[in-house]
């Protein structure tokens, strides 16, 4: 193939972009992340001042928006904040970058130093075709709940992070937080490793729904942490699949075109978030309740089913074949029990009916020989 070269007509000027940018850490990022560092290289290439509203109209984007992107960069080391003895904010500063060394860089550099790479719990299970996703889920250990004492909240609130969290969640709520709040929003912070990323899309996710309550930001950050969700884009799958959900059941139920009420938002709440079943188990009790009243299926037989599931131990939709299958066996041991008891009493039946047969015969021949 013949080589080309790249020109230019125009006497525009360029910004210098770091190919250990290009090569390790934009590969990674999400795509407007990427635009405001490359921004960013430009600004600092013109050498004036400027604000993040600034920043925030060139991308018709919000000043949250901007800051969700600085704060990423900022956890991977690839700029940092310049504050004054005050605390007042004074710039940003671009950090020299390094290679990151990718997987396969690493195992060399073991191999060659012969030692043997320990098998991550991940890698085990991707090797075991036996073992499922939902399977592996009920293996995550979630934290447990800890009091926080009054200086550690006030210091935490110092914290830029979490101290922006938690008036974006007042504002959110409209309303100041309780001290219940601090507690729960901490414990997603500090025990589940929540990013402030992640963190403030599951507050705009919860509240999005009409959750304004931090009990249940709580009982949805749990789920997430059981289900490996440690990042915004895994959310925002998941939520697109809570939602489908509501859509699912009411389809399956014979109930197309509506919302769900109250009643049933409730029913598949608790079916999703406290019995921890995904789609396709929900969905299967849904079709089971038809087969048992095409007419009128019911949420509550729905219920019924996946309480039944939970009790046993169900995660996967081989859990609820393994269950029909002992179901079937036991049925059929028990029929087997019933017949048997039922030839006993005919065999019983029929030695006594012989029995009295010829004892009237007996009788009928003696009052004849007199």
């Amino acid at each position: 193939m013949e080589t080309i070269t790249i020109t230019t007509k125009n006497h525009e000027t360029y910004s210098s972009v770091s190919n250990f940018f290009i090569d390790y850490y934009m590969t990674e990022a999400n795509g407007e992340f990427v635009k405001v560092y490359l921004y960013l290289v430009r600004l600092l290439n013109s050498g004036r001042a400027v604000t993040v509203a600034e920043i925030a109209d060139h991308f018709d984007s919000t000043e949250k928006d901007i800051c969700r992107a600085i704060r990423y960069w900022i956890k991977q080391k690839v700029m940092k904040l310049e504050y004054t003895s005050d605390k007042i904010l004074t710039g940003i500063t671009l950090l020299p970058l390094s290679p990151k060394v990718s997987k396969e860089d690493n195992e060399s550099l073991l191999s060659m130093l012969g030692v043997a790479e320990e098998p991550s719990e991940e890698k085990t299970q991707k090797e075991d075709p036996e073992t499922s996703a939902d399977e592996n889920v009920t293996n995550i250990e979630v934290p447990k709940k800890v009091k926080y004492k009054p200086a550690f909240i006030a210091d935490k609130q110092e914290d830029e992070d979490f101290g922006n969290l938690l008036y974006q969640t007042e504002t959110y709520f409209g309303k100041p937080l309780t001290q219940s709040d601090l507690q729960s929003l901490l414990y997603i912070y500090e025990e589940l490793r929540f990013t402030p990323e992640l963190l403030e899309y599951l507050v705009e996710y919860c509240v999005s729904i009409g959750k304004k309550s931090c009990r249940y930001i709580e009982a949805v950050a749990i789920e997430w942490f059981k289900n490996s969700i440690n990042t915004v884009e895994a959310a925002k799958i998941a939520s697109k699949n809570y939602n489908s959900i509501y859509v699912s059941v009411l389809k399956q139920l014979g109930i197309p075109n509506r919302v769900p009420t109250p009643a049933e938002t409730k029913y598949i709440d608790t079916w999703y978030n406290t019995f921890s079943f995904n789609k396709n188990i929900i969905v299967e009790a849904c079709r089971r309740a038809i087969l048992a009243n095409p007419q009128s299926p019911t949420f509550s037989y729905v219920n019924g089913i996946l309480e039944n599931w939970h009790k046993n131990n169900v995660h996967t939709l081989s859990d609820i074949q393994k269950l029909d299958e002992q179901w079937a066996a036991n049925k059929k041991k028990k029929s087997t029990g019933r017949t048997s008891l039922a030839n006993q009493f005919n065999n019983y039946q029929s030695s006594t009916k012989d029995s009295v047969v010829d004892e009237f015969e007996s009788l009928f021949l003696k009052e004849a020989n007199n």
